[in-house]
């Protein structure tokens, strides 16, 4: 309150009514300042929650594509991605009406890869859904152009392999030595610990190819299923420096705008 009356133009002699009038006048222009920042921010969120609705969407249509099965009870890669849109939030509505959007074919959208060369030498994967590819090459070549880098080709069978990864919490009790032959007995190649904040988990890898059958069977086994889905996974890694790391982070942020980019892999360890 002192504030605000010192901010006043100084009389000598006190005009209360003026002075009322004004301190009025700074509240209501104080809280139009106020509501308009919570209004920015508020603006801010929406489009940033439309824009990972968007993206969840087109990452439904991408593994109906894929998954040959809009029925996320036999396609594995869908049951996956409609679970990752719940834990953004996405309302049922919205999931139900991307999934009929995926069946309807009025658009030719096709699925598409870009290797680019990113800071520090590491390599990016971009994966896109798009019924309109030179729009995509187009906005990404100017990406790619402003964060210094470069696209490339051959890097996938080079440096990744596509490959099904499926995350599971093992029954209980069950050793490593146990899942080596769990994952022998349903055609997995590899299998390993991983970090988590929750249960014990546990990753298979596999044939992209064999992804929803290895699941099965691992659940057939008593294998809580996490997550299940194919990505590339580096065979060689690169150590970036702080401030190339800044740079990818940068490089990242804007093709993650793009909403016919759906997916990012990399190889930066």
């Amino acid at each position: 309150m002192l504030k605000i009356i010192r901010s006043f133009p100084f009389k000598s002699r006190i005009n209360w009514e003026e002075n009322y009038y004004n301190l009025k006048q700074c509240k209501r222009h104080a809280g139009h300042s106020k509501w308009a920042n919570i209004k920015h921010i508020k603006g801010s969120k929406d489009a940033q929650k439309a824009q990972t609705f968007q993206k969840m969407s087109r990452l439904i249509r991408l593994a109906i594509q894929e998954g040959g099965n809009a029925d996320p009870n036999f396609n594995v890669q869908l049951a996956n991605t409609i679970a990752q849109a719940k834990r953004h939030n996405m309302p049922q509505v919205s999931i139900q009406n991307a999934l009929k959007q995926a069946q309807v074919p009025k658009t030719n959208a096709k699925a598409g890869q870009y290797e680019i060369r990113g800071p520090g030498g590491c390599t990016i994967i971009v994966c896109t859904l798009t019924d309109n590819p030179a729009r995509v090459r187009a906005t990404l070549n100017t990406i790619v152009r402003k964060a210094n880098s470069s696209f490339v080709d051959g890097a996938i069978g080079g440096l990744f392999h596509h490959k099904g990864v499926i995350k599971a919490s093992p029954p209980e009790n069950t050793s490593l030595e146990t899942a080596v032959d769990h994952a022998i007995e349903v055609g997995a190649e590899d299998v390993a610990e991983v970090d988590s904040l929750e249960d014990r988990v546990l990753q298979f890898l596999c044939e992209a190819s064999l992804l929803h059958r290895v699941r099965g069977k691992l659940e057939k086994l008593q294998y809580s299923i996490k997550t299940a889905e194919c990505e590339f996974i580096a065979l060689h890694h690169v150590a970036l420096s702080d401030a190339d790391l800044e740079a990818v982070g940068k490089l990242y942020n804007k093709l993650e705008e793009d909403p016919d980019v759906v997916q990012l892999f990399d190889n930066i360890v």
